[in-house]
């Protein structure tokens, strides 16, 4: 993942843009040395839009409750990663 990182900040890492950004795919990471299947790793990067959903909703509100102390921005980014949700 590091390399993955390091990759993409010198502008020649691949990846997929998704709802949380752009996200390694299975064949942009060296697996050299381990035994993780393309099946196992498409199980851990799916996203689960009703659990996205469900976890938004608590964010919300907490968000109430610490909103005189909340930095605005971190409003905006709950409701823009809300907004991009599939319907």
């Amino acid at each position: 993942m590091l390399q993955w990182m390091v990759e993409r900040i010198e502008g020649h890492g691949g990846g997929a843009e998704h709802l949380l950004g752009v996200t390694p795919r299975y064949e942009d990471l060296n697996w050299s040395g381990l035994t993780f299947s393309f099946d196992d790793y498409q199980r851990i990067t799916e996203i689960d839009v009703a659990q996205w959903r469900r976890e938004l909703s608590l964010h919300r509100e907490l968000f109430d409750k610490l909103r005189d102390g909340l930095p605005a921005s971190l409003q905006s980014v709950r409701q823009k990663l809300e907004q991009s949700l599939p319907a």
